[in-house]
């Protein structure tokens, strides 16, 4: 018998694709098991994060009846205590501390230039110099240390263009008298006996100009730390 031929074509079109489907289904398992990976872990009810620490059963229960004893299980609790410091500028010359660099402006031996905001000058006729200052503000906060007390120190890691005993330091709202040592001198005490919790440490800091320092820019570093005593 003859097959018609629009049936043949039917069969033939029904066997290619039918092998082409074939051909794919492996490269499609892999993606239905995600999928379904997917699906049962979106539907799936997460469990129940719990720790048993007792249970009972057969308990009375009259007042102060203990139904469930955890002394079995007790939950430990811990913690590790650390201890903290922290040193900040917080005030330069009267003025919110927004770097690291302390401007004192022009200055000269006389107190003849004009005060840069919040600086004071201070000249001494009998040696022909003058001394530049104002306040600056240290903030310290301190934790964990026990009965121990700290102190704010100053050094000058070198010079600089600063000459030597010219970069002073003193009590806040007077004018400094005492030189900041260089590095490898000791550091300068410059408030001791600080205690946990929150301090607040100022300072006067300032230039000493004589009249035989030649004109230009004077620059160098000063280092404060905080030191247990």
């Amino acid at each position: 018998m003859k097959m018609p031929l629009y049936s043949a074509r039917v069969s033939l079109l029904h066997t290619l694709s039918v092998g082409r489907d074939r051909a794919r289904f492996p490269l499609i398992l892999p993606l239905i098991a995600v999928l379904v990976t997917w699906i049962a872990l979106a539907w799936a009810s997460p469990a129940a994060a719990e720790v048993e620490l007792c249970s009972g059963r057969g308990f009375g229960t009259a007042p102060g009846t203990v139904a469930c004893n955890g002394g079995a299980r007790p939950v430990r609790v811990t913690a590790t205590v650390k201890t903290y410091a922290r040193l900040a500028l917080d005030e330069v010359f009267g003025t919110p501390a927004a770097g690291l660099q302390v401007a004192l402006g022009d200055v000269d031996a006389r107190c003849v230039s004009p005060t840069a905001p919040g600086v004071s000058c201070v000249a001494d006729d009998a040696s022909g110099s003058a001394t530049w200052y104002g306040s600056i503000r240290f903030k310290v906060k301190l934790t964990g240390v026990g009965a121990s007390r700290a102190k704010v120190t100053g050094v000058r890691p070198t010079t600089g263009t600063i000459p030597s005993g010219r970069l002073l330091d003193g009590p806040a709202g007077a004018a400094p008298t005492s030189a900041y040592p260089i590095a490898p001198a000791t550091p300068a005490d410059l408030q001791t006996a600080i205690g946990n919790g929150d301090t607040v440490v100022s300072r006067s800091l300032g230039l000493k100009v004589t009249g035989a320092d030649p004109p230009g820019a004077w620059s160098g570093d000063t280092v404060f730390s905080l030191v247990l005593e």
